[in-house]
């Protein structure tokens, strides 16, 4: 099998450097072509960006939304499969070869990552307690039993996802192609990683508001489906 992986990022200049050196490794390891969207990016990604030659770089003008950013990385997907991944190094890029092979010995349709499950202590902070809400009510509302909806980290085929018609530009593209597997009827295998939450201070861009419009894309793919 060969892979695309697909790496939205938003003014990440001060990890980035790190970011590109992991994906070399990755490059060079497997058969995986490396898309990057820098998101109108106003530090320094863009030059950073600029400096290399090895994967793809596509650009928004403007500042766009998360979902914009991986749906122009979808079309751009030459690929079998497609890997979705952050590029703020929460979640290590290292981590890949380890899901690519439990990918390809699943009989699911999509491998997706879970950050922490049901029986993780949650801690009082509002982006955790959020994470804990959207998650219980996706698993009510879809009747699954899904341990992380909102990870980051998804790995299927690439006709299936375009398939999908994704209609979501900001973070609630996750809830969004999430929903719409389960409404096709598609398998998910979920696999644990290894997760290291940043702060705000430290580039944290999730917000309270992000989290009302990604309950209301749940609620609304399964009442008007």
């Amino acid at each position: 099998m060969n892979y695309s992986l697909i790496i939205p990022i938003y003014n990440e200049g001060h990890t980035l450097q790190l970011l590109l050196n992991k994906l070399d490794k990755l490059n060079n390891n497997n058969n995986i072509e490396i898309i990057i969207i820098d998101d109108g990016s106003n530090d320094d990604t863009k030059e950073i960006l600029n400096k290399n030659d090895l994967f793809i770089i596509l650009n928004n003008k403007i500042n766009s939304g998360k979902g914009a950013s991986i749906k122009k990385g979808i079309k751009s997907a030459n690929n079998q499969n497609i890997i979705l991944i952050d590029g703020d190094l929460e979640i290590d890029i290292d981590q890949i070869p380890r899901l690519i092979k439990k990918y390809e010995k699943s009989d699911k349709d999509v491998l997706t990552g879970i950050r922490w499950n049901k029986n993780s202590n949650i801690k009082l902070e509002i982006n955790a307690l959020g994470n804990f809400f959207i998650n219980s009510l996706f698993n009510v509302l879809y009747r699954t039993n899904l341990n992380d909806v909102l990870c980051c980290v998804k790995i299927l085929n690439t006709n299936l996802l375009k398939s999908l018609d994704i209609q979501s530009n900001g973070f609630s593209i996750e809830i969004e192609t999430t929903a719409k597997l389960l409404l096709r009827n598609r398998t998910i295998e979920e696999a644990n990683i290894n997760y290291i939450r940043r702060s705000s201070y430290q580039g944290k861009k999730l917000k309270i508001s992000d989290g009302w419009i990604i309950a209301w894309v749940l609620i609304k793919f399964k009442l008007f489906k």
